[in-house]
């Protein structure tokens, strides 16, 4: 008697389900406790820098299981992300700072107490704190060189009133922080060239600038947007007096040597490819690397023309 669909089906289920606990039995137990947020997936603008914020213990989620990326960040929550993640036990202090609006059973009177007292952060002239309200981009921005300053104590201020941001005079109070950040590819700006300085700022684009600091403290790191040449260069002559070929690994960057190989990652899905630099360019002041074809296809489709991305030396 041949065997009726549904019967089929059966065993093909019961083999699955086998399979699946025998394969489940058979991973290292590193594999079983690896925890990351439920709200971060492939294609999250912040999926590199959380799950390394994450992996290092340096950020926590909520109860059930999300880090909530959109939601804008408090100013207790800033103050206790830069603690973990940009100072250390030798920076911290016993000095006590009472804001009257932050009582000693508030969950974040130690790190807030610890911060204040390195003037990483102010209270208002009426001694509150204000640990509930939110900051805009300039206020993190500030909070996060000042933090990194004393751990990077090269990390200078600029004196001149230069702007590179088009929303920017280059003479408010914040302008000397944001070009120092930007001297290091810490920033998200837009292709415009615009930071948005009053912007109100997110988690993730709080724990994105957090990520930047402590990465970019390692010689050769940086961060940008990557793009890739068009099919009319193809067989063009580069400025290391090479041919362009789009099958290559090859890119253009506007100062690195001729021949220096880097890392790039994208930043929404973790692929990472090494290429040489054999080419001047983009020139378009947002822009950083022009990849090949074939290199930023390993990294996106091509379709998307643009995007964020993390690179490294690896070989000069």
């Amino acid at each position: 008697m041949a065997p009726k669909p549904w019967m089929l089906l059966g065993v093909l289920l019961l083999s699955t389900t086998i399979s699946a606990i025998v394969s489940a039995g058979t991973l290292p137990v590193e594999e079983e406790k690896k925890v990351f947020f439920s709200d971060i997936t492939i294609g999250s603008p912040y999926l590199v820098q959380l799950k390394y914020l994450h992996t290092q213990g340096l950020i926590d989620g909520y109860e059930n299981g999300m880090f909530q990326p959109k939601k804008l960040i408090t100013r207790a929550e800033a103050a206790t992300m830069l603690e973990r993640a940009l100072l250390d036990e030798e920076t911290k202090s016993d000095t006590t700072t009472r804001f009257s609006d932050v009582p000693q059973d508030h969950w974040a009177h130690e790190t807030i107490s610890h911060m204040a007292e390195k003037k990483i952060i102010k209270g208002y002239k009426n001694e509150e704190f204000k640990p509930n309200q939110t900051i805009n981009r300039a206020e993190a921005i500030k909070m996060v060189i000042v933090a990194e300053q004393i751990k990077s104590p090269k990390l200078t201020l600029p004196t001149n009133s230069k702007s590179s941001f088009k929303d920017m005079k280059g003479t408010e109070w914040f302008a000397p922080y944001i070009e120092a950040a930007n001297s290091r590819t810490m920033l998200t700006y837009s292709t415009k060239m615009l930071i948005y300085p009053a912007d109100q700022v997110t988690r993730g684009e709080f724990a994105d600038l957090v990520y930047r600091a402590i990465r970019t403290r390692e010689p050769g790191h940086f961060f940008g947007r990557g793009t890739y040449y068009s099919d009319f260069f193809e067989g063009r002559g580069t400025s290391a007096g090479e041919k362009y070929r789009k099958d290559g690994y090859t890119a253009a960057h506007k100062t690195l040597p001729f021949n220096t190989k880097i890392k790039v990652t994208y930043l929404r899905n973790e692929q990472s490819v090494t290429v040489r630099v054999n080419d001047r360019g983009p020139f378009t002041p947002s822009m950083d690397v022009d990849l090949t074809r074939r290199a930023f296809s390993d990294l996106a489709n091509p379709s998307e023309g643009i995007i964020p991305i993390e690179y490294e030396i690896v070989t000069e």
